[in-house]
């Protein structure tokens, strides 16, 4: 995936006026290290507070005096493509449930995200699509969408998925899929029928991502074929590389179309492994947290699409039956974990974690005019969040 130099706003640029000049709107200017598409240099960002969008941003010394100078880095908001809850709460909990798992996130520095359904049925679906779509729609809520997880995956590589509700892939797209909150659809590429599918998703704007699967390199290099554009926690939960089949992982580390998502917390893979993922997929790669109602929260049981979990001490979050059960930790973390545990950069760490995710669901995740003023900023040392901006307001 090809992504240019950082982009410099000229003034009067997309009809925002002269940078730092008033526009009869109040306006709200922070200083700091700005990370700009993978780059990380002092500057200023202009954010318009009522209009929510970014008035105007560059490198350099700003026009007039910052109302914030932040001693850390200035980032555009985290966008997550994958939460199936956080904060002892589940996506499928209901209004007060997304409330609580919205807090949580924007706590942590994301400002959009995909609520992921693990094999969904189409009682499911009925019960909670109404208010996600409702969300979706709602410029003014972080649930950007939704990432339907299954249930056309392979048995065999399901991982907590609800076995009952795993299924054959159907003759058409099912109607509850259709829905335009969906943005994300997870599907095992060697299930018959799988490459129609996969062209019938594509031609509907729904992002398709590989996962859950056994699949050869073959079978995955035809799924890219026929439409298939990212893969689902690379490495787990599908069959592994071989040196005479290198399956969906060495075929996803290859292929050039495919953006592939991993967990930088040294649970679902090893430093190695990040390290192989980084070197071979370069500014392909898309953080994602996975988590669970395990995540920001204390350790304990929890349920997850019907399935009982726990988050042991360690952070990892398991079934009862010790099989990995998704993410214990929220985007941040990752975006630590991935500047720490790889050779990547902290700025590379946080593109990975903004300007990645967000070109698959069509958002903006970069400190551009005209951008929406989602801002985290982070501190110098730590990397840890320390304020947040969503739509040009503070939360």
């Amino acid at each position: 995936m090809a992504h240019g130099a950082p982009h410099q706003p000229r003034r009067g640029e997309d009809g925002h006026g002269e940078p730092g000049a008033p526009e009869g709107e109040p306006r709200t200017l922070v200083s700091g290290t700005l990370a700009a598409a993978g780059d990380l240099r002092e500057g200023w960002v202009e954010v318009e507070e009522d209009g929510g969008r970014i008035a105007a941003c560059r490198f350099g010394d700003p026009p007039r005096a910052a109302d914030l100078e932040h001693p850390g880095v200035v980032a555009p908001g985290l966008v997550d493509l994958q939460v199936n809850g956080a904060a002892g709460h589940d996506v499928t909990g209901g209004p007060d449930s997304l409330d609580a798992i919205d807090r949580a996130l924007l706590q942590h520095g994301v400002t959009s995200y995909l609520a992921a359904l693990a094999s969904p049925n189409a009682e499911l679906a009925a019960r909670v699509m109404p208010e996600l779509e409702r969300r979706a729609a709602d410029p003014g809520s972080p649930l950007a969408g939704v990432h339907i997880e299954g249930p056309f995956i392979s048995r065999e590589y399901a991982g907590a998925h609800p076995p009952e509700r795993i299924a054959p892939v159907p003759a058409e797209v099912p109607d509850w899929m259709r829905s335009p909150a969906v943005s994300v659809v997870t599907i095992a590429p060697e299930l018959d029928g799988a490459a129609r599918l996969i062209a019938e998703l594509d031609r509907l704007g729904v992002t398709v991502s590989l996962g859950h699967s056994g699949a050869t390199a073959w079978q995955t290099r035809a799924a890219v074929d026929a439409g298939a554009r990212m893969v689902t926690h690379l490495f787990n939960a599908m069959a592994p590389i071989h040196h005479r089949e290198v399956h969906l992982p060495g075929a996803a580390l290859t292929d050039e179309r495919l953006l592939v998502t991993v967990l930088a917390d040294n649970v679902h893979l090893s430093a190695p492994a990040l390290e192989l993922v980084r070197r071979a997929a370069g500014d392909r790669v898309a953080l994602v947290s996975d988590s669970t109602p395990g995540a920001g929260a204390p350790a304990g049981r929890y349920t997850m699409a019907g399935v009982e979990i726990e988050r042991l001490e360690d952070g990892s979050v398991r079934t009862l039956d010790g099989r990995l059960a998704g993410g214990g930790l929220l985007l941040d973390a990752h975006v630590r974990g991935w500047a720490s545990l790889t050779s990547a950069t902290l700025g590379d760490a946080i593109r990975a974690a903004t300007e990645v995710p967000a070109s698959l669901i069509g958002r903006s995740a970069r400190l551009d005019a005209g951008a929406p003023a989602d801002l985290v900023l982070l501190d110098a040392r730590s990397i840890e969040v320390v304020r947040v901006m969503r739509r040009g307001r503070w939360v």
